[in-house]
């Protein structure tokens, strides 16, 4: 028979467990992100938000055509749910829907995504990531994408 050999794992170091789980956590919020962005598992129809947080969406003109698209700023009612932020709004412009999904970490970390689809098929995305003020302002950075008319826009969500 063979020698048993037991496996020593080295201990890592302090920083090393901080990025590692620094990343995956930024990772995990991501896919999170992306997974609730069309779906809210029905939070809405079977659960009241324990909170609603009137939020600022500004956006610079459009990088391809910025005389045509010009900046703008909207207005979102975010419902929370525990850590979950979900936003849905008419586009009056565009004749379509926008969804925004957000997750906020423990440690304030928040990560916003957002999609768009207007009656005649364009589509657009947003995405934001910042830290959560536990007092004042936060503002979360972030930015649009779009296909048609292809471009991209540097935005700000404010609450």
């Amino acid at each position: 028979m063979g020698k048993i050999t037991t496996a020593r794992m080295r201990q890592a170091t302090r920083g090393q467990c901080g990025r590692r789980n620094g990343l995956t956590w930024m990772l995990s919020l991501g896919f999170i992100a992306a997974g609730l962005l069309w779906n809210s598992y029905g939070l809405a129809a079977e659960e009241a938000p324990t909170e609603r947080v009137n939020a600022k969406l500004t956006c610079g003109s459009l990088s391809a055509n910025a005389k045509e698209f010009k900046s703008f700023q909207i207005d979102l009612d975010f419902d929370v749910y525990g850590s979950l932020w979900m936003a849905d709004r008419q586009n009056q412009q565009h004749s379509g829907i926008e969804k925004f999904r957000g997750v906020l970490s423990p440690t304030g970390t928040m990560l916003v995504a957002g999609q768009g689809k207007s009656d005649s098929g364009m589509a657009w995305s947003y995405e934001f990531s910042g830290h959560k003020n536990s007092k004042g302002i936060t503002v979360l950075k972030g930015s649009y994408q779009s296909e048609q008319p292809k471009g991209t826009r540097s935005c700000s969500l404010a609450f």
